[in-house]
């Protein structure tokens, strides 16, 4: 099988965030096939991006002038590995431009297409109000999902706004993305755990409220340093771990404008191998996303056994069950967020066992393996026009 995928995540030839090669090669190789993969990217002369191509998979750039141009560029690059050797089935990694290349391959082509829904761009109302294009893009979604040939969502909520747009039930499938969680479950290198320590100044025994990821709009992390600031003042020997690259953001500005300066640890960029020893310092890890189509870190944690405290978005509430796996908070309420934080760091025992079962449970439902074999069961099904969720 040939798989022609449509997508814009620059770190499968970047790797600055994690193994996203090593997942689509693995795909590829599951598959029994090969899988192309046509990268919409703006061009920035100063950071070329190189093709990269292996025995079963391709990542071929567009190194576009702007937006407008990845339709046209998409399409003829599409079609160019097409001719190469003949496709089975096209995926767009999104309802937006993707998805209209998709599209217009389709009908080239005529072989089926998957669109894959990775965030709430349909059910979030946060989403449409984030900035002034998003409206644009949500009208976007509502015309791509019922065109396609099936639908891949990564929540259950997500899966029923789709319906609400018309999309035929039995053509979305919810598959959560692959998140390699055996890393954050096995145990630590200790000498890596002692070097964090000592790097944030974190000695044994101090609470550690950790938050990692993109500082991007929607993860709010302004709301976080409020919450956190209520709990500082509750616990004052409690610290937050931003961990991640911040630059560019006035976070840490944030951070002393609240008075956290002092209690609040940036690690900058942090490489994905040396955040399983990260997360072991958490006594609770701390998600304010206004909303996720998973919150892999959710997962990550879980698996490392980190108590979770979450707002009550899409993804989280996939996988916590409030008060038994974990605490889910409404969305953009710092005092909430704060409360629940201080539940978990004042009652260690019931935040232990809640911790456990949302392990068990992450390991149970999320394991690699079983996602990869749905995703790529999905593309078969599809590829031979048969009902494509399982």
């Amino acid at each position: 099988m040939h798989v022609l995928m449509i997508g814009t995540d620059t770190t499968l030839l970047t790797g600055s965030i994690d193994n996203t090669l090593a997942r689509h090669e693995d795909y590829a190789a599951r598959a029994d096939g090969q899988i192309s993969v046509i990268l919409c990217n703006r061009k920035q002369p100063e950071r070329p991006l190189t093709p990269y191509r292996s025995e079963r998979l391709l990542v071929q750039p567009t190194e576009s002038r702007g937006y407008a141009d990845y339709i046209p560029t998409g399409v003829r690059l599409g079609m160019a590995r097409h001719a190469e050797q003949p496709i089975d089935l096209i995926t767009a990694q999104d309802p937006f431009l993707t998805a209209l290349i998709g599209l217009r391959l389709r009908a080239k082509t005529r072989r089926p297409l998957i669109v894959q829904d990775f965030s709430c761009f349909v059910s979030s109302p946060y989403f449409l109000r984030e900035r002034p294009r998003n409206r644009l893009l949500g009208l976007l979604a509502r015309l791509t999902l019922p065109r396609a040939d099936a639908v891949r969502v990564l929540n259950k909520r997500e899966r029923l706004a789709c319906l609400r747009l018309g999309v035929k039930p039995s053509r979305v499938c919810v598959i959560p993305i692959v998140t390699y969680i055996q890393p954050f479950a096995a145990p630590p290198d200790p000498e890596q755990v002692a070097a964090w320590r000592q790097q944030l100044d974190l000695p044994e025994g101090t609470p550690v409220v950790l938050w990692v990821g993109r500082p991007v709009p929607f993860k709010n992390l302004p709301m976080l340093l409020q919450a956190f600031k209520r709990v500082h003042s509750a616990m004052p020997q409690a610290r937050l771990v931003i961990g991640g690259d911040v630059s560019g953001t006035n976070i840490v500005g944030q951070a002393a404008a609240y008075g956290l300066g002092e209690v609040t640890r940036f690690t900058g960029a942090v490489k994905y191998a040396d955040l399983p020893a990260l997360y072991r310092l958490a006594s609770v890890y701390a998600l304010s996303s206004n909303y996720e189509g998973l919150g892999r870190v959710l997962l990550e944690a879980a698996a490392a056994g980190v108590p979770l405290v979450s707002t009550a978005n899409e993804g989280a509430s996939d996988i916590i069950v409030h008060g038994i796996t974990g605490y889910l908070t409404p969305i953009g309420d710092p005092d909430k967020l704060a409360e629940s934080i201080l539940n978990v760091l004042r009652h260690p025992v019931r935040a232990r066992q809640m911790a456990a079962r949302a392990h068990e449970y992450v390991m149970n439902h999320f394991a690699p393996d079983d996602l990869t074999a749905r995703w790529i069961g999905m593309w078969r099904r599809v590829a031979q026009g048969s009902p494509p969720c399982e």
